[in-house]
């Protein structure tokens, strides 16, 4: 193991934005652990290959080499690092808590730089849970670090740049893109299109990935969502809504990818209990942060897109800003340095914001993919809880998440409201006819992902037991 027990930083995180704030530490002396479920760097958007997919150095795509660079700077810059250990606590003081394939470990930081990312939202609709219904960001982990696609056929849904995306790389790889279900409206793509600009590099992309997809005559249905999904034999039949003239189109295919946008990883800092705000536009509930991305709490430092939504390239920035936080609170950098630095980063952010909210005005969530939710949908599918239940909850008298959790399990599966919070808060918000923000979020609880109980006990030989003799009653 190349790591030890004590360090003046734990980045938790090899994203883009993790990795950026890691190297500038480092760079300055600074002892620092970078700490990541997966087996190297490059979070979800970098995501690696695995090691065994030798296949994929004959076709990389530039997400591959990026990830590559991202590993080769933090082997140069000689940072400890702990790939393929998940995170399950994180106490005051600061103590990590994580487990891999063998044991757990805890570390101790002065220092922690989170840098979590972001997990996707799909907004439930009737027959959501069905097989071959998947992820759009689910999809883009098959086709970025697998180069496989789900099937030969499938249809995508939701809204966002992340479809185009994932349906440029389907083309790519030999798959047909029978459709494209988009919320927005062509006017919504139109007026987006100044914003969009500010970021030359993306909206590049995004030209590309549009001729792919126009080039390959793939049906576009705008201002439309999914109204159902049914199992039809070994297919899925997808019934098609207008969003405006309610119109409704059924098509089958071979697996649907849905994907409404992404939301924070606030699992860290509420678990440590940093102050929280609600901003729609960032993705739901962040925690609260100064300009430098300083959170509540001493020590604790919140980058890239678990701070607020703006996307990949602004995410190294975002590693840069807190990191020189922290090695100006620390007294390593001197205020004038730390200004001049800061500055340049914050003209480069400003640009990126403007793309930034334009993307959020793309992922807006309509009122009508909401109506949609149906009594009998699931809502919290770890729990098999539908609308229904939480309609009933609210009725009994339950006004909050955390009362609404407690009353019928929603958010105690495996995911812990990951996937089901944003939109059991909606449908509360709309039966209570009060704000997101009023019925508040669910509080952190550890472990934040599941603990194999085999990592917690360890290995040991009956006569190693400690035997206590029974108490007397």
């Amino acid at each position: 193991m190349n790591y030890k027990i004590k360090y003046d930083v734990i980045v938790i995180g090899a994203g883009p934005s993790g990795v950026s704030a890691a190297i500038n530490c480092a760079q300055k002396g600074l002892q620092v652990l970078i700490v990541d479920i997966s087996h190297n760097t490059g979070g979800q958007i970098y995501r690696a290959p695995p090691k065994s997919y030798k296949h994929i150095s004959e076709k990389k795509l530039q997400e591959n080499k990026t990830q590559e660079y991202l590993s080769r700077e933090i082997k140069k810059n000689n940072i400890f690092t702990a790939y393929n250990h998940t995170v399950w606590q994180v106490s005051p003081g600061f103590k990590v808590d994580a487990f891999n394939d063998i044991s757990t470990i805890q570390w101790h930081a002065k220092n922690i730089i989170v840098a979590t990312g972001t997990y996707e939202k799909i907004i439930p609709f009737d027959g959501w849970t069905n097989p071959g219904i998947i992820g759009l960001a689910a999809c883009t982990v098959m086709l970025k670090s697998h180069h496989f696609i789900p099937s030969q056929k499938i249809i995508l849904a939701g809204n966002g740049p992340l479809l185009l995306l994932v349906a440029y790389y389907i083309i790519e790889f030999g798959g047909e893109v029978e459709a494209i279900i988009d919320t927005s409206s062509k006017f919504d793509w139109i007026k987006s299109t100044v914003s969009l600009i500010s970021n030359p590099k993306n909206f590049k992309d995004g030209i590309k990935w549009l001729t792919k997809i126009l080039f390959n005559k793939v049906p576009i249905y705008s201002n439309s969502m999914i109204a159902k999904a049914t199992q039809h034999n070994e297919y899925i039949k997808v019934k098609i809504q207008n969003i405006n003239t309610g119109k409704q189109e059924s098509l089958v295919t071979g697996t649907l990818a849905v994907g409404h946008g992404l939301i924070p990883s606030t699992d860290i800092t509420r678990l440590l209990g940093a102050k929280h705000i609600y901003n729609e536009s960032k993705g739901g509930w962040i925690a609260e942060i100064d300009d430098y991305l300083r959170s509540s709490l001493d020590g604790l430092y919140v980058t890239g897109d678990g701070a607020g939504i703006s996307g990949a390239i602004a995410a190294k920035d975002k590693g840069l800003i807190a990191s020189l936080a922290l090695l100006y609170d620390e007294k390593i950098i001197k205020e004038k340095e730390f200004k001049i630095k800061t500055k340049k980063i914050f003209k480069r952010l400003y640009k990126y914001e403007l793309f930034a909210k334009a993307i959020a005005k793309l992922n807006s969530t309509p009122p009508q993919l909401l109506n949609n939710i149906k009594d009998e949908t699931i809502l919290c599918r770890c729990e098999d809880i539908t609308k229904k239940d939480i309609l009933e909850a609210i009725d009994n008298g339950a006004k909050d998440l955390n009362q609404l959790k407690s009353w019928t399990r929603f958010g105690m599966g495996p995911c812990q409201g990951r996937t089901c919070q944003y939109s059991v808060a909606k449908v509360v918000a709309e039966e209570l006819k009060c704000n997101v923000e009023d019925i508040g979020y669910l509080t952190g609880r550890s472990p934040i992902r599941p603990v194999p109980l085999d990592r917690a006990i360890g290995e040991f030989d009956y006569n190693e037991i400690t035997k206590i003799e029974a108490a007397p009653l």
